[in-house]
């Protein structure tokens, strides 16, 4: 099968390489105002996240469910200081758009009615709605749904091109950084054991898309090395990296131990991003070697349930080929590809595929074992999906963008995938920080 490629530098570097239509682009931009990006969590039991969730009592225990609502936050760094100042951990189900209007469902450590939920955060909402006897965990949610504005569009998109069935399955631009598309970049320093070099990559790399004052002083850091004159230099805005100064500046040289400064959710997401990094890789290498729906031997599939979601992975062999084959073409499976680590099993197209990978990479599935905070062991994603949903408004005149149009869509999917995979058959960008993404 053969598949029209990105025409965006970035995606490329990324390794998001293929389209699943070649549907004209119908262009625009994205997240204009907060408000055209909005992403409701939809949890286990099947209850959309958002302003009409009262309650919901998974039993009384020593944690409190809330909801939050959070406009333009990072969320890592936003549960890390919700965590010093009410003394306990949060738990949360997954990490939401930045650039958005976002509720999901979060655990709080303390029992119900023993906490107040602080008013005083920009952008910010809590709102308690139950107990429960455990906490939210990575993964705990069934999808999302979302609800998008396409500002400066051109001229009145045609609806067909509105509508794209299956969807690579990639790792969005949100998970390496749009503006800084470095994420995985310190992972894979992390995975190598360079501290040092993941340090300066995160720290002094400037990237042309960051405000002037950041791009500034990172270059400045970049050329000199002056952590002392980088202290005062840093804007406010960037205080995760103040923090790593501070801590190189007390301990001069310990650069593994400045990466302490920051949170341990975000130490692990160096690492996922390269995990990401890797899958984009060898999903792209899949596309093009043998298309979305082939299954050969060695290859995993899995059943769908009724929330689209894999059920359980199924070897393919001679004795079940035939029938897989058969499931896969009739969308009641999908075929999985790994997401490398250091007890990934690889078999099938993906062996040969990732053998390429890490050879060209400089590293082995045993690297991952290196992280001694997290187990990176690997999963298996699903190589494409489908909106579970997918509504699409009348295109209207752009009340932002004189001389414009303006589309709305609806959709729902499964936890795990991106929208921006969506909206990126849809708008096919060159440059996705230009629109939005």
């Amino acid at each position: 099968m053969k598949l029209p490629k990105t025409r965006s530098r970035l995606e490329s570097d990324l390794g998001m390489i293929y389209y699943s239509t070649d549907a004209p682009p119908i262009g625009g931009r994205l997240r204009q105002v907060p408000e055209d990006f909005i992403v409701e969590e939809i949890t286990p039991e099947g209850f959309v996240v958002n302003k009409d969730l009262e309650r919901l009592n998974r039993g009384e225990g020593d944690f409190s469910l809330a909801v939050l609502e959070k406009r333009s936050r990072d969320l890592i760094p936003l549960v890390s200081m919700l965590e010093r100042r009410l003394g306990a951990q949060i738990g949360y189900a997954g990490i939401k758009d930045r650039s958005a209007v976002t509720y999901q469902l979060i655990s709080v450590g303390l029992p119900l009615a023993s906490w107040i939920p602080p008013s005083d955060i920009d952008g910010v909402s809590i709102r308690v709605i139950g107990p429960a006897r455990w906490q939210v965990r990575p993964g705990d949610l069934l999808g999302n749904r979302f609800t998008i504005v396409i500002r400066a569009i051109q001229s009145p998109p045609d609806g067909s091109a509105l509508r794209p069935g299956w969807v690579p399955n990639y790792f969005g631009h949100q998970r390496f950084g749009v503006t800084r598309p470095n994420t995985h970049r310190v992972g894979k320093l992390l995975i190598k054991g360079d501290f040092e070099g993941a340090v300066k990559e995160f720290l002094s790399s400037p990237y042309p898309g960051e405000p002037e004052d950041a791009f500034l002083a990172r270059k400045d850091l970049r050329d000199s090395w002056d952590l002392r004159r980088a202290e005062s230099s840093f804007p406010m805005s960037l205080g995760l990296e103040r923090a790593v100064i501070r801590r190189l500046l007390e301990r001069p040289g310990d650069y593994k131990g400045a990466l302490l400064a920051l949170p341990g959710d975000l130490r692990r997401l160096f690492v996922n991003a390269y995990q990401s990094y890797l899958f984009n890789l060898a999903l792209s290498r899949r596309l093009e070697e043998a298309g979305p729906f082939d299954v050969s031997e060695g290859d995993l599939v899995s059943p769908l349930d009724k929330a689209n979601l894999p059920s359980r992975p199924i070897r393919c062999d001679c004795t079940n080929l035939s029938r897989l084959r058969s499931w896969v073409a009739s969308k009641k499976a999908v075929v999985m590809v790994h997401i490398p680590g250091f007890r990934t099993r690889l078999s099938g197209i993906d062996a040969e595929i990732y053998t390429e990978i890490f050879s060209r990479e400089g590293i082995s599935q045993k690297d991952f074992a290196k992280i001694s905070e997290s187990n990176f062991e690997g999963a298996m994603r699903p190589a494409v999906f489908w909106p579970v949903s997918f509504e699409i408004g009348q295109p209207q005149v752009d009340d932002l963008n004189p001389g414009s149009f303006k589309v709305a869509l609806r959709m729902t999917l499964p936890k795990g995938c991106f929208a921006t995979m969506v909206l990126r058959e849809i708008m096919k960008p060159e440059d996705p920080a230009e629109s939005g993404f």
